[in-house]
């Protein structure tokens, strides 16, 4: 029984250690801000800009979709208010956005930055500095 125990936990290390070991090498830094999460399907790039300015390259399939970002120092809690007074800033549709541009910028002084598109978490931006991997 233990040999099929001890069998058991190294086969499910084996599966388990490399998804973490790919998951921590894939993350990407933009400026001051690490990617925790990035659909390179929608958005192919992020740029920051010197004044710590925030903006997004979309796929051009999805440039005309509403986006909903949220900010806080904390990581997936807090949330704070944006310049207008509420919890997320949208980002409307339709807006015109010329294909292959950055566009979608956004200033904050946030340490996380949650981006959603159709419901769905498309980008999670966190400063280098406040996040470690047990965050």
């Amino acid at each position: 029984m233990k040999l099929n125990l001890n069998f058991y936990l190294t086969a499910l290390a084996l599966f388990i250690v490399p998804g973490l070991l790919a998951e921590e090498a894939a993350s990407e830094t933009f400026g001051p801000y690490t990617a925790l999460v990035r659909n390179g399907d929608i958005v192919k790039s992020v740029k920051v800009n010197e004044n710590g300015r925030i903006y997004l390259l979309l796929d051009s399939e999805h440039k005309e979709k509403e986006i909903v970002l949220k900010n806080s120092n904390f990581y997936k809690s807090g949330y704070r208010n944006w310049f207008n007074g509420e919890l997320e800033l949208i980002s409307p549709a339709n807006q015109g956005k010329a294909p292959n541009e950055y566009t979608d910028w956004v200033d904050t002084t946030a340490n996380y930055i949650e981006y959603y598109m159709d419901g769905q978490l498309i980008l999670h931006l966190a400063k280098t500095e406040v996040h470690t991997p047990k965050n």
